[in-house]
């Protein structure tokens, strides 16, 4: 979302089985190449390394998934079809008044998290501890520990060596906190899964157009943009109208951020599919992950008949059953008619709605939550080849792994998932790891919320301290033991 995290990059690691089903895609490609032509068209961020926000998508370093790793050996060769398994609803066109949603957010999970878990708010830690910590801290990670050392009560953490949980380091790790991009797992799970079973096919074309129909402008921090350069750089497009594969929907979802690729997937997989695969992922503290437009929207759009957008944000809150059939009835307006989608889009340039005020007030409410507990679970079960099937775990890594493709990665770590995200005033980030040499991974689930004031919010997301810090919990030995004698007296 507003939102997203702040890295470009390239391609995934493949050790012996994925190069099977890179000859697949290369041949799908070669092949969607071949029509285009034939139709005469043209052919035609390291959040990882947090520094390097954008990479050369053609510079890519291919490295071997180490023996102790391996991903699970995909069960079937996937063959182009002419035709999905799956087939989007058509839309409704929207009325004067926003018709009812062919079905409402929150079928299954709460739209607003439960306030059931104490927080942390102070930290008391031994003086000998501390200087302990201050003193192997890198640079580029001390202003996010000063800040959690400051700030306890806006920060959710849980790092741990699968296996050593109790001697892992943990604070505010049950409480819900939003999520901001990095809920777009869930649905990278339910696209495989789909795969995975044979409901859906990847190599399916998918337009832009298609995609672009959940295209909010200034929404995403350049992410769809970056996005569709980078298939362009690598001669994924083709056709005309411009057309991808679906397979590279996903990448565009987890390695860019892209927010109209989610909500794309989101809406073609459905959202009983969405929150079902929550449940079935055992994430109680999960709230429903809404279409991210529908989200933008709800903050402040032209059918809005009060000035007061803030106002209406905490009527939602009032009343979560109105918001969950909202959020859902303006994303179908949106994607189903391109003049309400027009009108929208002027509205928000004309107007500046919705400030940054409201914009903080509805992502600390609304926006999908979860807890930094649950989500470092859900790493150590991707790292563990652990989803329903064996190739949905394949698909999954494939994706999550795009950050192996750099070297400063390529020497600390044999594996290497990562999904980060960020609204205003949350930052989000979420890794598994194996170290070289380990034979069990590492889980690391960092968030923020609050952030206090824009500067530290703005110049977190260029210096991406939060993310430094994270990952030298997951590459030093002595980073967590230290950090969690710093932490003992809150607990896990």
């Amino acid at each position: 979302m507003s939102t997203t995290n702040a890295s470009t990059s390239s391609a995934q690691v493949w050790g012996k089985n994925e190069f099977k089903g890179l000859l697949v895609l290369v041949f799908a490609s070669l092949l969607a190449t071949f029509l285009g032509a034939c139709s005469n068209a043209s052919n035609e961020n390291e959040i990882a390394n947090a520094t390097q926000v954008t990479a050369d998508l053609l510079s890519v370093t291919n490295t071997p998934l180490p023996t102790n790793t391996p991903l699970p050996t995909a069960t079937q060769d996937i063959m182009p079809t002419a035709t999905p398994t799956i087939i989007a609803t058509a839309l409704p066109t929207p009325t004067a008044l926003l018709p009812e949603p062919l079905v409402d957010c929150g079928q299954v999970l709460p739209l607003l998290p439960a306030h059931d878990v104490s927080l942390v708010d102070s930290l008391d830690p031994d003086p000998v501890a501390l200087a302990n910590l201050q003193a192997i801290v890198p640079v580029e990670a001390r202003e996010a520990l000063d800040y959690i050392l400051a700030h306890p009560g806006s920060v959710g953490l849980a790092v741990y060596q699968v296996g050593q949980e109790a001697n892992g380091a943990y604070l505010n790790a049950d409480v819900p906190m939003p999520l901001a991009s990095v809920v777009k797992v869930i649905d990278l799970i339910a696209y495989a899964e789909a795969v995975a079973a044979g409901e859906l096919d990847p190599l399916i074309t998918v337009t832009l157009e298609e995609i672009e129909a959940y295209y909010l402008p200034t929404t995403d921090l350049g992410a769809h943009t970056d996005a569709v350069a980078g298939l362009e750089a690598n001669g994924r497009l083709f056709g005309q109208p411009a057309t991808i594969l679906l397979d590279e929907v996903p990448g565009m979802m987890i390695e860019f951020s892209d927010n109209a690729a989610t909500d794309y997937l989101h809406m073609l997989l459905g959202q009983d599919t969405i929150e079902n695969t929550a449940v079935a992922l055992n994430l109680p503290s999960q709230t429903a992950p809404c279409p991210f437009v529908g989200q933008f929207l709800a903050m402040g759009n032209h059918t809005r008949t009060v000035d007061n957008d803030y106002s209406a944000v905490q009527a939602y809150i009032d009343n979560p059953a109105s918001y969950g059939r909202e959020v859902m009835a303006l994303t179908e307006a949106f994607a189903g008619d391109g003049d309400f989608r027009d009108t929208a889009i002027a509205w928000r340039q004309e107007t500046k709605r919705p400030t940054g005020q409201t914009q903080r007030f509805f992502s600390q409410n609304l926006n999908a939550h979860g807890s930094a507990a649950e989500y470092a679970g859900l790493m150590a079960q991707i790292a563990l080849n652990g989803l329903s099937d064996p190739d949905a775990s394949f698909i999954t890594r494939r994706y999550m792994e795009w950050p192996m493709r750099f070297p400063d990665n390529q020497a600390k770590f044999s594996n290497l998932g990562y999904k980060g995200g960020s609204l205003p005033g949350i930052l989000t980030t979420v890794y598994y790891a194996y170290p070289v040499g380990e034979t069990t991974p590492l889980v690391v689930a960092l968030f923020f919320r609050d952030l206090d004031g824009r500067s530290v919010y703005r110049e977190w997301r260029s210096s991406q301290t939060h993310d430094e810090l994270a990952r030298w919990l997951l590459a030093d030995p002595a980073a967590i033991p230290a950090l969690k004698a710093v932490f003992e007296p809150a607990g896990p």
